[in-house]
């Protein structure tokens, strides 16, 4: 029998080979037993960081472009993809994009922003899986590792010297991920993350209001912000709005005056975004959500899945031409909320309605219209015309 060959034993290695009960040679982000097999490549809270890959952290002569080592090209090549596309799907405001494209990754090479260096290998690895689903494995396991990593990172951070505006950006970064990956935008159907995320940034930018005036986020912030002057639309905002908070059937619940501010808010902010260009309209609405109307939604209150459904189906209609990361099932989504309302709310769905097929306007309700959810899901971004089983 040929003897053991002599290994140094690791207590460092990825949960997957532990788990696996195999040697991990440790290797960032992927070790090479995950890559082969196409695994997920878990590591623990505690495990290495991206920071100590092999290769270090170099700048050229001019101090311009900073480069990973030659032995990380993995890293390399999702740096370059991020700089020269996955960034320019963020924005399309020529200062924001130079800022996303340039600026950022600048500030993610200092040190303490190890957070935002790891959203920006996250989200340029998703993308590329995105683009080309049948890409090497390791692209999808890599964006998985980089934003857990993003997540400690940022976590860690709140007790550290990490730049808040870095880590702000990063949380940005962290959302559009987390929009991406998750399957729809119901909160209670268990994608939760990128809710979570959306308050993080809202608690932060209040809390820092002060420090982030003037600065590299200024750009970012103020391409989300509101537009000055409406924008001539074709469909004007649905008037039946106007009785949603009078009239509607379960006044009780308006009683509660945190309640009724989180309706008049939503759909203050709603109109905004129905005015506004396709990245203010998708920024607006959701960083100016209260806490109190994501309980709303839920609970499945009837008023909040209205305001719902009237933002997928304007989603609907403004993403055909947006970016890889707001690519859903709009259609889908507004159909399953709709049919989640019984008759007595048909009054307040009247935009709704001209949205859908005039033939079919009397299935609106009907929980078994699935030739209705079939019609209505087709023409979303991606597509797809599947229907959705309730």
């Amino acid at each position: 029998m040929a003897p053991i060959r002599p290994h140094r034993k690791t207590r460092s290695g990825c949960k997957t080979c532990k788990q696996r009960r195999v040697k991990c040679d440790e290797g960032l982000p992927i070790c090479q037993n995950c890559t082969r097999r196409g695994l997920e490549c878990a590591w623990s809270n505690t495990g290495p960081s991206i920071a100590l890959m092999r290769g270090e952290l170099s700048s050229s002569n001019d101090g311009s472009l900073l480069t990973w080592g030659s032995t990380n090209p993995f890293i390399l090549e999702l740096m370059h993809h991020y700089s020269t596309s996955a960034s320019f799907s963020l924005s399309s405001d020529p200062d924001a994009s130079r800022v996303w494209s340039i600026n950022v990754p600048k500030m993610a090479f200092d040190p303490q922003n190890h957070c935002l260096l790891h959203a920006i290998l996250a989200f340029s690895a998703l993308h590329i899986h995105h683009a080309d689903p049948t890409s090497p494995p390791r692209y999808a396991a890599a964006a998985h590792t980089f934003y857990q990593q993003a997540k400690i990172g940022i976590d860690s951070g709140k007790e550290g010297t990490a730049d808040i505006n870095a880590a702000l950006i990063a949380l940005s970064l962290v959302a559009r991920y987390e929009f991406a990956a998750s399957a729809g935008v119901l909160p209670y159907t268990g994608d939760l993350d990128w809710y979570i995320t959306i308050g993080a940034i809202n608690r932060n930018i209040e809390m820092h209001r002060t420090e982030l005036q003037g600065n590299v986020l200024r750009s970012l912030l103020g391409a989300m912000a509101p537009p000055s002057s409406p924008t001539n639309l074709d469909e004007q905002f649905p008037l039946s709005f106007s009785t949603l908070l009078s009239t509607a059937p379960d006044v009780e619940e308006l009683h509660d005056a945190s309640v009724r501010a989180a309706y008049q808010d939503s759909i203050h902010f709603l109109e905004m975004a129905w005015t506004a260009s396709f990245n203010k309209c998708i920024g607006v609405w959701w960083r100016m959500m209260s806490h109190t109307f994501f309980h709303l939604l839920e609970e499945q209150r009837p008023r909040a899945l209205i305001i719902l459904a009237h933002y997928c189906a304007m989603m609907k209609r403004v993403t055909q031409d947006g970016p890889w990361w707001v690519k859903k099932q709009w259609g889908n989504e507004a159909a399953r909320i709709v049919a989640m309302l019984d008759a007595r709310w048909a009054p307040w769905l009247g935009w709704l309605e001209t949205q859908l097929d005039q033939e079919r306007n009397s299935k609106v309700f009907d929980s078994t219209g699935l030739e209705f959810l079939a019609w209505l899901s087709a023409g979303d971004g991606d597509g797809t015309t599947s229907c959705v089983e309730r």
